[in-house]
């Protein structure tokens, strides 16, 4: 998918106190359902349902089998 400029939006934030830090990327897909879909066949689990952001992009995040949480993107 080409960004405007190249570039995508982002953020910074900053851990409550005494929690993990951590980075969460985000892989661009077509359709959230069918993504999580195939990711739970093999050994994934959806760890936040899709979420549309009105007028905006849906989000959605996994667990891998070894528990690292990845985002799924779908943008207008």
């Amino acid at each position: 998918m080409a960004y405007p400029g190249g570039n995508i939006n982002g953020g910074i934030g900053v851990a409550p106190e005494g929690g993990p830090g951590r980075v969460t990327f985000y892989i661009d897909v077509p359709d959230l359902a069918v993504a999580l879909e195939r990711i739970e066949r093999l050994g994934g689990r959806t760890t936040a349902e899709p979420l549309d952001v009105p007028d905006g992009p849906s989000f959605a995040l996994f667990a891998d089998p070894e528990g690292h949480v990845v985002g799924l993107v779908k943008t207008p």
